[in-house]
C-alpha cells in the first residue's frame, strides 16, 4: 500500500534528510526564492558563482590550469561574457582524452563516478561533485513544486531502469522507492503483455505524478487508447530525457487527462530547464547553470534562432564542465515569462544536433517534420528514421490497425517535397524497434559522417566581360572547369577580391582555352569586368581531402599550376 503523502512529506523525509545532513530542504527554500528574483539579480548570483568556479579550477584542476596558461587567460580579468567566451569549448572527446587531468586536486573535494546512458552509441564516463548532489535534488523538487507536486506525492516513473542488479541492490531500490512513494516501470520492456500490467499498476497505485521519457509515455498512452483502458487521472505529467514533440504532447495529455511539464537535462548536469504553468517555454535554472546558445557560425544565437546548447555547471567543482557542448539544439526565447519568474527562457528544445536528416543539397530536416509526417497517414504505431548516406534513409514502421501499403506512396511524396527528389526512401515494415542502451526510443538516427567540404578552388581569375541580359550564371573557360573539377551547372561560390562581394550562382562551360570568365544575369549586378575573383565548389564527403583541385590562373585566365593548401595532399 502507498504511504500517506503528508506523512512522507512531514515526517519521513525531514527525518531522513536530517540523518543525511545534506541541507536539501534549506537549499530548496533558497532556490524557490531565487526563481522570483529579477533577471539582473539572478545574473549577479550566476556571475558570482561563475567567478568562484573559475578561481577554483585555475588553481586545482590541471587541465584548466595548463589551458589558461597556454591561452594567456587570467580568470581574475574575466568581467563579461565576451571575456568568458575566450575559454575553449569542452567536448566529449576532450573529456575522454583528459579524464584524469580534469579532476580537481583539492583534497577537500569528493566526487563519484557517473556516465551517460549511451544514447549516442558511446557512453561518456565522468565524475560528479558530491557537494552538488543536494543542489541537484533541490532543483528537481523546485521543478515538481512548479508543477503542483510536493514531497511524498505518489509518483509513477517510466524510465530506463536497470534490471541487472544484485539482490541487495534490488532490495535497497525497492525500500527507497517505497518510502519516497515512488513506483518504477522499466522502459526496456514495453510489450503489450507488460503494458497491461503497467495499466493495472497505475489504476491501483493512483499516482498524482507521472514521470517518463516521451517515447515510453506515448507507447503506453497509445496502448491504453487502443485497448480503451481508462487510467487514473494524475495532477501532472513530467517528461524528460528526450525531445518532446507536439504530437506526443497531444496524445499523452489526452490519455492521462493531465497537463505536461516538459524538462530538459542530462546525466552530466541533471535538470537544466523546465516548464512552468504557462507552458510557453522552459525556464533555465541559471542559479545553478550558465547556458549559452551558439549558432552554426559560432556566435550567440539571437531570439528565435536555433543554437547548440553549451552548459557550464556552476556547482561541479570536482570535475568541472565549463562551456560543455551538449550536441543539443534549442531556440532562444528573448522574452520574459508571464509567470513572473526571473529565470530566463528557452522557447523550445529541438533535439540533438545530429537528430536531423541531412539532404544532398545541404538542408537539415529536424524532428518536427518527421513526427508530423508519421501522423499524416493512419496506421503508424511507431516509427524510426535512419540515415546512413546523404541520399538515402530507412523508414521503419511498426504498423497498427488502419495501415495500408499504399500509404508509403503518400509518405514518399511528402518526403520528396521536403527533402528533394534525390532522397531515396526504403520503407521497412517491422514488428518492433530496438531501444537505446538507456531504454529510450530514438526516432531519428543519422549515422552518416559526411560533411560539406571544399572540392574545387580557382585563384586570381579575372572577369573578362558581363552579360546582364542572360540567365544568372558565371561562364567559365571549359578547360579551367575541367582542371578545377567543376561540373556544368554546378553551384559555385564567387568571392570578389576587388569589391568584397560574395555570391552563389551556377557554372556554365565556355569555349575551352578561351580564357573567358563572364558574369551573366544578376551576377553582373555585383561583379564587374576586370574584377579579380576566387571560385569555389563544395561536396558532401566523409573525407577532408583527396579530390581537392586547387589551381592558380594568370591574368589571362590560363592555367599556371596546382596549389597545395593542405599539408601532404597530392594534387
Amino acid at each position: 500500500m502507498p504511504l500517506i503523502p503528508s506523512f512522507v512529506r512531514n515526517v519521513i523525509y525531514p527525518i531522513y534528510r536530517g540523518f543525511k545532513r545534506d541541507r536539501i530542504l534549506a537549499i530548496l527554500e533558497e532556490l524557490e526564492g531565487n526563481q522570483y528574483l529579477s533577471s539582473g539579480e539572478i545574473e549577479d548570483l550566476q556571475w558570482r558563482r561563475l567567478q568562484e568556479l573559475l578561481r577554483q579550477v585555475s588553481v586545482h584542476v590541471p587541465y584548466y590550469r595548463e589551458l589558461f596558461k597556454r591561452r594567456g587567460i587570467n580568470v581574475r580579468q574575466i568581467s563579461d561574457m565576451d571575456d568568458f567566451r575566450k575559454i575553449p569549448y569542452l567536448t566529449r572527446n576532450v573529456i575522454k582524452d583528459n579524464s584524469r587531468s580534469l579532476i580537481t586536486g583539492d583534497p577537500l573535494r569528493n566526487g563519484y563516478p557517473s556516465s551517460t546512458g549511451g544514447s549516442t552509441g558511446a557512453p561518456l564516463y565522468f565524475y560528479c561533485d558530491r557537494a552538488a548532489i543536494p543542489f541537484r535534488r533541490a532543483n528537481r523538487l523546485r521543478q515538481l513544486r512548479i508543477a503542483g507536486i510536493d514531497i511524498g506525492t505518489r509518483e509513477l516513473k517510466f524510465w530506463g531502469v536497470d534490471m541487472d542488479l544484485s539482490l541487495k541492490e534490488r532490495i535497497i531500490r525497492r525500500v527507497r522507492s517505497y518510502f519516497n512513494n515512488t513506483r518504477l516501470i522499466s522502459t526496456f520492456d514495453m510489450s503489450d503483455s507488460r503494458m497491461k500490467k503497467y495499466a493495472a499498476m497505475e489504476r491501483s497505485f493512483k499516482p498524482e505524478l507521472i514521470i517518463g521519457y516521451p517515447s515510453a509515455l506515448v507507447q503506453f498512452a497509445g496502448y491504453c487508447r487502443r485497448k480503451s483502458i481508462n487510467l487514473h487521472k494524475p495532477e501532472a505529467v513530467v517528461t524528460g530525457g528526450e525531445t518532446l514533440y507536439p504530437k506526443q504532447r497531444e496524445l499523452i495529455e489526452e490519455v492521462f487527462n493531465a497537463p505536461i511539464y516538459n524538462s530538459y537535462g542530462s546525466r552530466e548536469f541533471a535538470d537544466v530547464a523546465f516548464e512552468c504553468q504557462e507552458h510557453r517555454g522552459l525556464h533555465i535554472a541559471s542559479d545553478l547553470h550558465l547556458v549559452e546558445l551558439i549558432n552554426k557560425e559560432g556566435r550567440p544565437a539571437r531570439p528565435g534562432e536555433a543554437g547548440e546548447i553549451v552548459v557550464t555547471d556552476l556547482m561541479n567543482m570536482y570535475m568541472p564542465f565549463i562551456r560543455y557542448r551538449t550536441g543539443d539544439v534549442a531556440v532562444a526565447a528573448g522574452r520574459k515569462c508571464e509567470c513572473g519568474r526571473g529565470l530566463p527562457l528557452l522557447e523550445r528544445v529541438e533535439g540533438r544536433s545530429f537528430d536531423n536528416i541531412r539532404t544532398p543539397d545541404g538542408k537539415s530536416v529536424g524532428g518536427f517534420f518527421w513526427t508530423s509526417l508519421s501522423r499524416s497517414v493512419p496506421g503508424i504505431r511507431r516509427f524510426q528514421i535512419e540515415q546512413k548516406a546523404l541520399n538515402s534513409i530507412d523508414f521503419r514502421i511498426v504498423p497498427e490497425q488502419g495501415w495500408k501499403d499504399e500509404n508509403t506512396g503518400i509518405l514518399r511524396k511528402k518526403i520528396s517535397d521536403c527533402c528533394g527528389a534525390n532522397m531515396h526512401v526504403n520503407f521497412l515494415i517491422v514488428t518492433e524497434i530496438p531501444l537505446t542502451p538507456a531504454g529510450k526510443s530514438k526516432f531519428i538516427i543519422s549515422d552518416t559522417t559526411d560533411r560539406l567540404v571544399i572540392k574545387s578552388k580557382v585563384h586570381k581569375a579575372s572577369i573578362t566581360g558581363t552579360e546582364p541580359e542572360m540567365s544568372d550564371c558565371l561562364r567559365i573557360d571549359g578547360e579551367i572547369m575541367k582542371l578545377a573539377n567543376i561540373d556544368q551547372y554546378e553551384k559555385i561560390l564567387i568571392v570578389d577580391a576587388t569589391n568584397g562581394a560574395r555570391l552563389e550562382t551556377f557554372a556554365v562551360s565556355d569555349r575551352p582555352g578561351s580564357g573567358r570568365m563572364v558574369a551573366s544575369g544578376a551576377v553582373a549586378n555585383h561583379i564587374r569586368e576586370g574584377d579579380e575573383i576566387g571560385i569555389m565548389a563544395f561536396t558532401w564527403s566523409s573525407e577532408t581531402g583527396g579530390n581537392f583541385s586547387n589551381i592558380l590562373v594568370d591574368e589571362d585566365n590560363h592555367f599556371v599550376r596546382y596549389l597545395t593548401e593542405i599539408e601532404g595532399m597530392k594534387l
